[in-house]
C-alpha cells in the first residue's frame, strides 16, 4: 500500500499548498525584502547613533593601583600627574581615579618616610623574611633526608614525646640533631606492636648512625642514635619508614657530623672502615662470663679472628700516601697480634685461659700507632676522653685493685666503639 499525504509531509515542498491566513499583513511588515538600513519589525530607520562616552584614563588607572599598593606610592603620585595633566587635554575620563590616586599616593610616600626614618619599616620586612624562611624551614619528620640538621619543636628531643614536624637548620648552626639515614620495615600488614618496632629500629640506626659517621673521634659524647618511627595510626596508613639521626642530649652539635663515602678520601675510608668493622664485633661479646656460656664466648672470639684477618689484609693493600704506609702496616700488624690470641680465646677451656687470652689480644691494640695513621692521613687526631681513661683506667693516686678474672671486663680495643 502506497503511503498517503496525511500524517507527513513529502520530500521537496511537494504536499498539498497551505491555505492563504485570513488576516491582512501588518502595517510596515516586508515578508520578502527589508529596506536598507531598518530592522525587521521596526517601519523607520534608527534616528541616530548614541554619543559614546569618553574613554578611562589608563594613567588614572595606574595610579590608583599603585597608590594602593603600599610599596609603590611614588609611582602612583607620578602616574596620576600624567593622567590629570592627559585628562585636563583630551578630555579623557577617570578624573577621579586620578585625584584619589594621586592622594593615596602622597599619603604613603609620607608614611614610606616616616617609617623608613625610624626604622620600623626595616624592622616588618625582617619580621617578614624570618617569618618566610621559619615557614620554610619546617619539614614534616616523614620527608627528612639524610645530611639535614635539624631542631625539634618544645625542649628539644630529650622531652620530645612525638613529632610530627621538625626545623631544618644549617649543619653549621647549632643544632640538635642531624639525620644518617632511614630504611624501610617489612610489608607487615598487622601492627606488631611498639616494642618490636623501637627494638628493630634501635637496632638498625645504630648501624646506619655509625656507618654515617665513620669517624666517632669526632662526634661529640653528647650525641647519641635517634629514630623516629612508625606509630600506631600511620601504620594503619601504609606508614613503614624509620629516619635515624644522632642527637644530642646536651650542648647543641655546632657542625656536621657525617664522615663517609660523601667527605673522605679513599685512604680515610678503608683505614675507618676497618676500625669500625673491628670494633662492630668487639662490641658484640656476649654478656654471659664464660664460665656461663663458653660456647658463646668461643664463638664471638673466632669471629673477632675471622674479622682480623680480613681488616688486616685490608690495611695492607690500602692506598696509603708515603706519609701513613707505615703507621697503617703497624696498625694491621696489631691485627695479627691480637688475632693469634683471640685464636687461643677461641679453644680456651676455662674462665681464666679465656680471660688471660682477651686481655692479651686488647693489649695489642696502642692509641699511638692509630694517633699516628690518623695524623697522617688528615683525620681528627685527638682522642675522645672515654677512649684515653679505657688506655690507662688506673689513677696513678689510687691505684685499681686487681679483680678476680670471672668478674672482670675486656679493655676496649684501641678505636672504642662506634655511635
Amino acid at each position: 500500500m502506497e503511503p498517503t499525504s496525511q500524517g507527513w509531509t513529502p520530500p521537496g515542498g511537494s504536499g498539498p499548498a497551505q491555505p492563504p491566513s485570513p488576516f491582512p499583513p501588518p502595517p510596515g511588515a516586508h515578508p520578502y525584502a527589508m529596506q536598507a538600513g531598518a530592522q525587521q519589525g521596526m517601519p523607520y530607520p534608527p534616528y541616530g547613533t548614541v554619543p559614546q562616552r569618553p574613554a578611562t584614563n589608563g594613567f588614572a588607572i595606574g595610579s590608583l593601583v599603585a597608590g594602593i599598593v603600599c610599596c609603590l606610592p611614588p609611582l602612583g603620585l607620578v602616574l596620576g600627574l600624567i593622567a590629570l595633566a592627559q585628562i585636563r587635554k583630551r578630555g579623557d575620563g577617570g578624573r577621579g581615579l586620578a585625584v584619589a590616586g594621586t592622594a593615596l599616593s602622597v599619603i604613603s610616600t609620607i608614611l614610606m618616610t616616616v617609617a623608613f626614618a625610624t626604622g620600623t619599616a626595616r624592622e616588618a620586612w625582617h619580621g617578614f623574611r624570618e617569618a618566610v624562611r621559619e615557614s620554610a624551614a619546617v619539614e614534616s619528620t616523614f620527608d627528612l633526608r639524610t645530611g639535614q640538621c635539624f631542631d625539634t619543636p618544645g625542649q628539644g628531643v630529650a622531652d620530645e614525646d612525638e613529632a610530627a614536624a621538625v626545623r631544618i637548620v644549617d649543619c653549621d648552626s647549632p643544632h640538635e640533631g642531624e639525620v644518617t639515614g632511614a630504611f624501610t620495615l617489612g610489608a607487615i600488614d598487622e601492627w606488631p606492636g611498639q616494642r618490636a618496632v623501637e627494638a628493630e629500629a634501635e637496632r638498625r640506626c645504630e648501624d646506619v648512625s655509625s656507618g654515617y659517621a665513620l669517624d666517632w673521634w669526632t662526634v661529640p659524647p653528647t650525641a647519641e642514635p635517634y629514630y623516629y618511627m612508625p606509630t600506631r595510626d600511620s601504620w594503619s596508613f601504609g606508614d613503614r619508614g624509620v629516619t635515624c639521626a644522632l642527637v644530642s642530649d646536651g650542648p647543641k652539635l655546632t657542625t656536621s657530623v657525617r664522615s663517609d663515602r660523601t667527605t673522605l678520601d679513599p685512604a680515610q675510608l678503608v683505614y675507618l672502615e676497618a676500625e669500625r668493622a673491628v670494633d662492630t664485633v668487639w662490641w658484640e661479646e656476649p654478656a654471659e662470663l664464660f664460665k656461663d656460656d663458653p660456647e658463646a664466648n668461643r664463638a664471638w672470639a673466632e669471629e673477632m679472628v675471622r674479622t682480623l684477618t680480613t681488616e688486616a689484609r685490608g690495611l695492607r693493600a690500602g692506598p696509603w700516601p708515603a706519609a701513613a704506609r707505615e703507621h697503617a702496616l703497624a696498625r694491621a700488624d696489631e691485627y695479627d697480634t691480637a688475632r693469634r690470641h683471640f685464636g687461643r680465646a677461641a679453644r680456651a677451656r676455662d674462665d681464666l685461659g679465656f680471660w688471660d687470652a682477651t686481655s692479651a689480644a686488647a693489649d695489642a691494640f696502642h692509641l699511638e700507632t692509630e694517633i699516628a695513621v690518623r695524623s697522617a692521613l688528615g683525620l681528627a687526631a685527638d682522642p675522645p676522653e672515654d677512649l684515653e681513661a679505657a688506655e690507662d683506667p688506673s689513677d696513678p693516686e689510687e691505684p685499681a685493685e686487681p679483680a678476680e678474672p670471672e668478674d672482670r671486663e675486656a679493655p676496649l680495643p684501641g678505636d672504642g666503639t662506634t655511635v
